[in-house]
């Protein structure tokens, strides 16, 4: 999975060897909208609105596929879910599922939560950090905001010793996770 995060809440996702775009109207000066939607096979306006609609606490990702199984037909297709208002889910085979959250905190969620690539994106990031690491203990958290807030979050936890894996997404520059 590769996540590209240029600003406010626009995203480049290759997830399950497929292209998602969100928000790409959004998409901050100099990134022009078009040509970032050019070549994607999901386009996420409004940050997730019209999504199918799924319940965090009782969903659960969909199973890899047996490799007798792969052999009659696609592997499948990315899933994208609405888990709330500006909190968006993606399932892809073969990948740990992607919760990107913009300016709020997690929902309840079951135990795919502990395998999951979780993005905070917006403000108040150190604080929806601990609430995220108190509630669950997901695979990866990515932050996406000011450096100040970055810079904080990564000094609280850092004293805390906190076990939870983090990485800063800078605009512009895809990260590998």
């Amino acid at each position: 999975m590769k996540l590209t995060w240029f600003g406010n809440s626009t995203f480049r996702i290759h997830i399950g060897g497929q292209i998602a775009i969100i928000d790409a109207d959004n998409a901050p000066d100099g990134v022009e909208s078009r040509e970032l939607a050019s070549g994607a096979d999901l386009l996420i306006s409004d940050f997730g609105r019209g999504l199918s609609p799924i319940e965090p606490s009782i969903w659960t990702p969909r199973k890899p596929v047996r490799l007798l199984d792969a052999l009659d037909g696609p592997e499948g297709h990315v899933g994208a879910h609405c888990a709330g208002e500006g909190c968006i889910v993606f399932d892809a085979p073969d990948e740990a599922p992607l919760m990107l959250l913009l300016d709020r905190d997690a929902p309840p969620c079951g135990r795919w939560i502990e395998q999951a690539v979780v993005v905070l994106l917006g403000t108040h990031l150190q604080e929806r950090t601990e609430r995220l690491q108190d509630a669950a203990r997901p695979k990866l958290v990515a932050l996406a905001g000011e450096g100040r807030e970055i810079d904080a979050t990564f000094e609280f936890l850092g004293v805390q010793r906190a076990g939870i894996s983090l990485i800063a997404l800078e605009p512009g520059l895809a990260v590998e996770v």
